[in-house]
């Protein structure tokens, strides 16, 4: 028997010493803030490779980023959703199962230097800049774009390749646009008179109707993935004295007289209205006629696509049961704009399945890094160090939601970084700067997840 030397003997126990803690450690320690005014804590932090995933069986994708193992019966050519084995999923046109992974707002830039990169790098035309676009963000094992992605038009009427069809999701803006005129912008969304939309005016489902018609040349389209109806409403927990508030400026309004009646008709008084209950029973009447009326207006003309919902920003919303019942009878896929958390609550996610009675989508989240040099001022995502932090967050923040079996997408926000901005705010939200350079560092982690979702899907199912 070979004798190993002293030296061989402690460089083999260091090497299999240090393999073990990479492979036993289920946690990394990620320092991050919320707030370029806050200092950097260190936060838990779980990657992919950490799990032990089987990385000797990949599971083959087809054309719309599904996997090709797990197929159903019932393909309608249309995107849909269905529960399986505990879990939900989006089924593709072609009846093959897939999580959605998509990124928001892919866009041809504005700021002077990603105009001069965009003359340079596309020769100024849309098409070359769409398809060098796609060919990226497949690359890296995305398949869908988000709200806010531009042109729609071409979007629809273009595949550039025949093994990658990205799914796209227009967003229709019904209520912001039934109350232009009488609405401001705000941070990310627009602001109504007192936090109060107009959803007990006659006039809005009129208005949708209307706007609802034009929907009709896209039925067909298999690759349309379904609409969001509007985003970020202000579904809070104050809405029940913010809509007895308009009655002081006019007490015809028909918003306040069908607040008042609805306190009548349950016997409840003004005094009731300290408590949080019957706060959030009344944010749940408000949902059950907003959705209802862009629900049926939407299936009218076009009754092929998914109902995604207005993106639900406020946790007194998403964490509401009667809001959730609700509006769950009126969606497909209940979207999430969620912030606030570096690792998502499990209880909340699976919850949030739980009442709605359908899955969910997160439909906005992003980390921001200093290393890009812009301030990060602007914007609600975590403030990391590095690219690489950034990507490693991606991987943490995901891992919560595929856990739970109710979560069949997310859209990343969002293609580009923020240029300089009124009151020099530039934030590194983007997967490319504004001279469109990805930012290779972070992607390599976005693709590791990205392609190996289905392996995560099947750990978490059999664990």
């Amino acid at each position: 028997m070979q004798v190993l030397s002293k030296k061989t003997t402690i460089t083999l126990f260091l090497f299999l010493l240090s393999v073990n803690l990479i492979f036993s450690q289920t946690e990394l320690n990620i320092l991050a803030k919320s707030d370029i005014r806050l200092p950097y804590r260190t936060f838990k932090t779980t990657t992919l490779d950490q799990l032990r995933l089987d990385k000797t069986k990949p599971i083959v994708q087809n054309k719309y980023g599904s996997r090709t193992d797990k197929k159903v019966k019932k393909a309608t050519g249309f995107f849909r959703t269905e529960y399986i084995n505990k879990r939900w999923w989006v089924v593709d046109p072609e009846g093959f199962l897939c999580i959605i992974r998509g990124v928001n707002a892919v866009a041809p830039g504005e700021s002077k230097f990603s105009s001069e990169s965009y003359k340079n790098l596309f020769q100024d035309n849309v098409k070359n800049w769409l398809s060098k676009t796609q060919f990226l963000l497949n690359e890296y094992g995305f398949n869908a774009y988000g709200a806010w992605s531009k042109p729609s038009e071409l979007i629809a009427q273009t595949s550039f390749s025949e093994t990658s069809y990205f799914s796209y999701t227009p967003i229709l803006n019904l209520m912001s646009n039934y109350g232009a005129g009488r609405t401001v912008d705000g941070v990310g969304h627009k602001d109504y008179p007192h936090d109060c939309i107009f959803i007990f005016e006659k006039g809005f489902e009129k208005f949708c109707d209307r706007e609802a018609a034009k929907l009709e040349k896209y039925k067909d389209d298999p690759k349309l993935f379904g609409y969001f109806t509007d985003n970020e409403l202000p579904f809070s927990k104050k809405s029940l004295t913010n809509y007895l508030a308009l009655g002081r400026d006019d007490t015809t309004n028909i918003n306040y007289k069908t607040t008042k009646k609805w306190l009548v008709d349950n016997g409840y008084t003004e005094a009731d209205t300290l408590s949080l209950d019957i706060r959030y029973k009344f944010l749940s009447f408000v949902a059950e006629r907003y959705f209802s009326v862009v629900y049926r207006a939407i299936k009218k003309y076009d009754p092929n696509h998914l109902i995604l919902g207005a993106r639900i920003h406020l946790p007194e919303a998403r964490d509401n049961k009667w809001f959730m019942q609700a509006m769950g009878k009126y969606v497909d896929i209940v979207s999430v704009n969620y912030y606030g958390e570096w690792t998502p609550d499990m209880n909340n996610v699976t919850v949030w399945g739980k009442n709605a009675s359908k899955p969910f989508m997160v439909t906005e989240f992003y980390t921001k890094a200093e290393d890009t040099g812009l301030n990060n001022a602007q914007g609600a995502g975590w403030i990391v160090k590095t690219q690489t932090a950034r990507g490693v967050q991606y991987q943490n923040f995901l891992m919560p939601l595929i856990e739970s079996g109710n979560c069949v997408g997310w859209h990343w926000f969002k293609y580009m970084d923020d240029p300089d901005m009124p009151k020099n705010y530039s934030s590194n939200k983007g997967l490319v700067n504004v001279k469109y350079e990805p930012y290779t560092d972070m992607l390599r982690f976005m693709k590791q997840f990205n392609s190996r979702i289905y392996q995560l899907t099947d750990y978490f199912d059999t664990k």
